[in-house]
């Protein structure tokens, strides 16, 4: 048995090496050329050129690494079937749920080195890699924000902006409401800007329009200032941010940390971020997924074993990401939770690996 095992978990782990090197090849190819425009015209030199390639290279390899063991057991598993080497192995006692036990734990070994490949190698060459490019391009990452509207955590009061310039450090027409603390309306302050003063902490407005509620609530009462600054008012700037690619890189403990204060001040934001770091987190469980799916599916193949194994590692790859993308842009939009618009891409491909596999014995 421990030779069948080492067969089945060399045999995987080989073949996916080879496919993922052949994958990654061919996506760094894609990045050259599609970049090669930009290259030229930038009088960039080829030991530029090479460099940067060579930082998307932790890119590809995640990308290509779970179709890869996908591949790789499909194909594995139609040899031992076109070879009736399963029957054999039936014949001597060995169960199908045992053979692809050393399979399972292969997967599992590369959906770890793929997070650890994303935390610790993806991260920084990402980084150093759009310092570069703007460097060389004069390109700049930008973080300014549109129609924000934030609350304050402790409910004193919510403020609505236009427009965040992250440069400046800037709200443009920017509507702040102050409650009581009974919750009720104290007042609306209208401002044209505002800016963060780092030294007294907080933000002042510019061009100010004051309305004031009073107790009796008879008449309200207008005022027109030039400046204002409210210490409560003290959130700093990074929270008016888009950070929506910064949520990938960040620190797994920090980006915990900004989701939990986005997740008070900002719920339309919070959805996109904890989406995009569900995302995160979840894509470093697809080789496991897909090979589970692989190992779900029935192969009958006589003929043709190699195209029969291109055909249907492609053919889940397809389900399984396009669902994931209809129900990533659902969670985007706040119409499902994060963790579940990853969850049902794998939910459905699983159904449908077990209704293929219901319809093949059904026909036998």
């Amino acid at each position: 048995m421990k030779v069948i095992d080492r067969l089945s978990f060399t045999t995987v782990l080989s073949t996916s090496m080879v496919t993922l090197a052949l994958c990654t090849l061919m996506l760094l190819s894609v990045d050259l050329f599609t970049n090669l425009d930009s290259y030229l015209t930038g009088s960039i030199g080829w030991p530029t050129i090479i460099h940067l390639t060579l930082l998307y290279t932790p890119q590809a390899i995640i990308f290509a690494l779970g179709p890869s063991a996908l591949f790789a057991v499909t194909y594995y598993l139609s040899q031992l079937e076109a070879n009736n080497e399963m029957i054999c192995l039936y014949g001597c006692g060995i169960s199908y749920r045992r053979l692809i036990i050393p399979i399972i734990v292969c997967a599992l070994l590369l959906s770890v080195g793929q997070f650890a490949l994303y935390e610790w190698v993806l991260i920084p060459a990402q980084q150093k890699r759009t310092t570069i490019e703007e460097g060389l391009f004069g390109l700049r990452s930008t973080y300014d924000s549109r129609n924000l509207t934030i609350a304050d955590p402790v409910g004193r009061y919510v403020v609505w902006a236009k427009h965040y310039n992250d440069k400046d450090h800037e709200l443009r027409q920017v509507i702040f409401i102050l409650l009581d603390e009974e919750g009720n309306l104290d007042s609306r302050i209208d401002s044209d800007k505002a800016y963060w003063d780092p030294s007294s902490g907080h933000w002042v407005f510019e061009g100010v329009r004051i309305q004031r509620v009073p107790p009796s609530y008879e008449e309200v009462v207008s005022i027109q200032q030039q400046t204002l600054g409210l210490e409560l008012f003290n959130l700093e700037p990074s929270y008016f941010k888009n950070i929506s690619d910064d949520i990938k890189t960040m620190e797994i403990a920090q980006a915990l940390d900004y989701l939990a204060v986005i997740k008070v001040l900002d719920h339309e934001r919070y959805a996109k971020l904890a989406t995009d770091f569900t995302k995160r987190l979840f894509d470093a469980l697809n080789p496991l997924l897909l090979v589970i799916i692989a190992v779900t599916i029935s192969y009958r193949y006589k003929k043709n074993i190699l195209l029969f194994s291109i055909i249907g590692a492609v053919s889940i790859a397809v389900i399984f990401y396009v669902v994931q993308m209809v129900t990533l842009i659902m969670a985007r939009q706040g119409v499902l939770h994060s963790v579940w618009a990853m969850v049902i891409p794998m939910i459905v491909l699983l159904l449908v690996a077990l209704l293929e596999r219901v319809i093949i014995r059904g026909i036998q």
